[in-house]
């Protein structure tokens, strides 16, 4: 019989910034960032739902539910020495269930295929910094 993956939580910043730096699913319910580390093993995993989201009722909402879609999910869909973090958006405290195991689900499959063939995510698009042409009020 095949044991599911051991889920390890993620707990210090440092470690959370790391991640940033990785891979990046983002859906309409939620946004994962995934990035694989040196040492093989468990799977690392942590939640964070920033003010966007709402107050504090709204915030642990959210992470209670993406703790518990993780938990579903990541041992079926997540890779072993790789870090996830579960990131919430404006929609996931009032996400209807099935909505948002999908969306965790798809993303997950995602960054398995992008972290298997070394894929990185595409950089945002930013404002472009050029000199702005003067017009006629200048």
């Amino acid at each position: 019989m095949n044991t599911p993956p051991i889920l390890r939580r993620l707990t210090k910043r440092a470690q959370f910034l790391a991640v940033r730096q990785g891979a990046r699913a983002v859906r309409s319910h939620v946004l994962i960032e995934a990035r694989r580390r040196e040492e093989a093993g468990a799977i690392g995993v942590g939640f964070t739902a920033s003010k966007k989201v709402g107050g504090a009722v709204a915030r642990n909402r959210a992470k209670r539910r993406l703790r518990e879609a993780a938990r579903q999910l990541l041992p079926q869909h997540g890779q072993a020495g790789v870090d996830y973090v579960l990131v919430a958006r404006q929609s996931t405290p009032e996400a209807p269930w099935a909505a948002l195991l999908d969306d965790v689900g798809n993303a997950l499959i995602r960054l398995r295929a992008d972290l298997e063939t070394g894929r990185p995510h595409a950089p945002k698009k930013r404002a472009s910094s050029a000199p702005k042409t003067p017009t006629e009020s200048d």
